[in-house]
């Protein structure tokens, strides 16, 4: 197995601490694959970079969470980069974006910073998890931190962030052959999604990066 993990995800790291601009379009993008097939990510991507929040995929929750992403893009950024607050903090105040939750506010953190990963609906069947457990619901701040730290020691308990990744990518590999060459390329995936932001909202930057995917 390539080691998908260590070569892509540091690839979206160093595209996502580049500005708040970034990180917003690593945090939208994620938005878009709540309850969507992995595969269809960069068309939708493709289509909320033309069509803003009017954009067809950013339906019900997900036009809240775009729009209050754009808005608090900054603090998003430092949250994530540069505040001196908590793994679970942290997890926590991504997990504030409506309709993100400790799940996907997870995935964004494993994308921009290697750290936490995505308890989505696959990972949690595989292994034999309840996502009611990760629902935050209308709790205090205390109890809302507690279940934040669970989740984040449920993912070292089960290997960490870089073996639910390759694990993940693995899975779906197996589970969607005609969607999918292998693992490498469900990794890579990841990759080619801000490429597709890169080459047409940043394209200077294309050259910056000099990235030569496998």
């Amino acid at each position: 197995m390539k080691a998908m993990f260590k070569y892509h995800q540091h690839k979206i790291s160093e595209y996502a601490l580049q500005s708040p601009d970034h990180t917003a379009n690593v945090a939208i993008t994620v938005v878009l694959s709540i309850q969507q097939a992995w595969k269809n990510i960069g068309i939708q991507s493709d289509n909320v970079r033309e069509y803003g929040i009017e954009s067809k995929y950013l339906f019900g929750h997900k036009k809240s969470a775009y729009a209050h992403i754009m808005a608090n893009k900054k603090q998003l950024y430092s949250s994530i980069f540069y505040d001196d607050i908590s793994a679970a903090e942290r997890l926590l105040n991504v997990a504030g974006t409506p309709g993100l939750g400790l799940c996907k506010a997870g995935f964004v953190l494993q994308l921009c910073i290697g750290e936490a990963g995505c308890l989505d609906v696959h990972n949690l069947t595989r292994f034999g998890l309840s996502a009611s457990t990760f629902k935050l619901g209308k709790v205090k701040y205390d109890t809302a931190l507690r279940k934040a730290q669970l989740y984040l020691q449920t993912i070292d308990n089960l290997g960490g962030t870089e073996y639910l990744w390759d694990s993940w990518c693995e899975f779906m590999a197996d589970k969607y052959p005609k969607h999918y060459k292998d693992a490498n390329h469900v990794s890579k995936l990841h990759v080619d999604y801000f490429i597709r932001f890169l080459k047409h909202w940043f394209r200077p930057l294309v050259y910056d990066f000099q990235w030569k995917l496998e």
